[in-house]
Parts: C-alpha cells; structure tokens; sequence
C-alpha cells in the first residue's frame, strides 16, 4: 500500500533576482511500514523535500499524495487532519518548542489543540514519553532539557497520533555519538515495532543504516544511493521507486 507518493514535483525559490531550484521532478513512492532515508548535505533540499512531505510547503508543479489525498489540493482544515488521527507524524529540528511548558504538556499539545483537556491529554502524552524512553523527564521544563533528551521529546509528540507515516529531519542534529547512536536505535525500534513507515532526512549516514532504501538530495536531483553509498543511476537496478529523478 501507497502511504506517500512525489510525482514529477518541482520547487525553488526567490532569492533576490536569482531563482534557486531544490527540487526538480522528483517522483518516488513511500509504501506502510516502509523505512526510506535521505541524505544530503546542508542546505540540499531534504529539510524541503520533508516539509512538501508533510503538507508544510507546497509543489510549484507536480504533486505529492498522502493516502492518495493531494496536500496541494486539499483544505487546511483536512491537512492539519493529515497531522494527527493516524496521518503524519512531523519532527523538524528547526522549530523550536515554547520553553515555558513541561515537557508532558508538550507532548499532550497535539491533543489540547484537538479539544481534549489536559487531564485527558495527560495518560496519553506520558505513554509517548515511556515509548520513547523519556518519562523521567516528563516534569521538567523544556528549556532545562539536554538536546538529546529534547529530541525525545519531540518525538514523543509526533507518536502520540498514532501516524502511519513518521518525517524525521536531521536526528543527530547537535547530538555527541553516543547520544545520536541511542536515538537512530530508537527510530529502528519505532518502525519495526509500532507498524509506522519512516522517512529520515540526514546528513550522518548513520542515521540511515537500517532504511531499506537510501536517497541523495542535491542540485535539485533525487538518487538512489547503494550501501557503500555511492550515487547509483536513478532508478538503479531493483530499485523499488516507480518514479523519475530530474537529471
């Protein structure tokens, strides 16, 4: 089964007079309980590609579908229902939480915006916590909190949804080995033990390890990489994309 599917998508921007392409038809496919990474240098066009990915940006030609729905199409009101109630799940490391609430709080924050109250939010958001192996932290404020325990966090509020599709952008980001060692285990254990399909952005190719197939992001392309990590041909032999690339 389809959970997401890029096809023929394009996106750039503006800067000043010069336009900058990050993406250009790019076509692939993410099925259930899938593990697919992207790596990419900075500024190569993943953290977009997972944005487009999320509902968050938008093609400027081509479209990309989650559970054959087209984010591009749909109503804000159905795509904020894409983010929760099984949908997606969404880690950007470049937003950065409110440091005045406890780290249960938020958690429970996805819950608290769909009309439950706290004390209804709460059960949940510290079973996410325990998930991610985070529940000793859950009374502490978010501002206090070590960046890898911080990771964790946003985690955990990404699964209290349930989503079938979870976006992960740069895990390591920050992080020293070992702290990012113990949370790419964590996302390993995630796919393979709740059913959820994982698409992970990163420049560490460690973080990808485990993905059953790993992309290249840069000047706008999209390519299959094998394990030794080196760019293959797209689509290369076996590969289970059904897309183009942009070459």
């Amino acid at each position: 089964m389809t959970l997401l599917c890029f096809e023929h998508v394009s996106r750039s921007y503006r800067d000043g007079r010069c336009e900058i392409v990050v993406l250009e038809d790019v076509s692939f496919e993410i099925e259930a309980n899938d593990f697919v990474g992207i790596w990419g240098m900075r500024r190569s066009g993943k953290s977009t590609l997972l944005r487009l990915a999320a509902g968050l940006d938008f093609a400027q030609s081509g479209s990309v579908c989650f559970d054959g729905y087209d984010l591009g199409k749909v109503s804000g009101h159905r795509r904020a229902a894409l983010l929760r109630d099984g949908g997606i799940g969404v880690v950007l490391t470049d937003r950065r939480p409110a440091i005045n609430q406890r780290a249960v709080e938020l958690v429970a924050l996805p819950l608290l915006a769909a009309g439950r109250s706290l004390r209804e939010a709460r059960p949940p958001a510290l079973a996410a916590l325990e998930r991610v192996q985070a529940l000793s932290v859950a009374e502490h404020p978010v501002a206090g909190l070590a960046r890898d325990a911080l990771m964790k966090v946003m985690l955990a509020q990404a699964l209290i949804h349930r989503p079938r599709l979870l976006l992960v952008d740069e895990p390591a980001a920050f992080l020293n080995m070992r702290e990012a060692a113990e949370i790419f285990s964590l996302l390993q254990s995630i796919g393979s033990e709740e059913g959820i399909a994982l698409l992970i952005a990163s420049e560490d190719l460690r973080a990808l390890r485990r993905a059953s197939r790993i992309m290249s992001v840069g000047g706008g392309t999209v390519r299959l990489m094998d394990r030794n990590a080196e760019v293959l041909q797209f689509p290369g032999p076996g590969s289970a994309l059904s897309g183009g690339h942009g070459q």
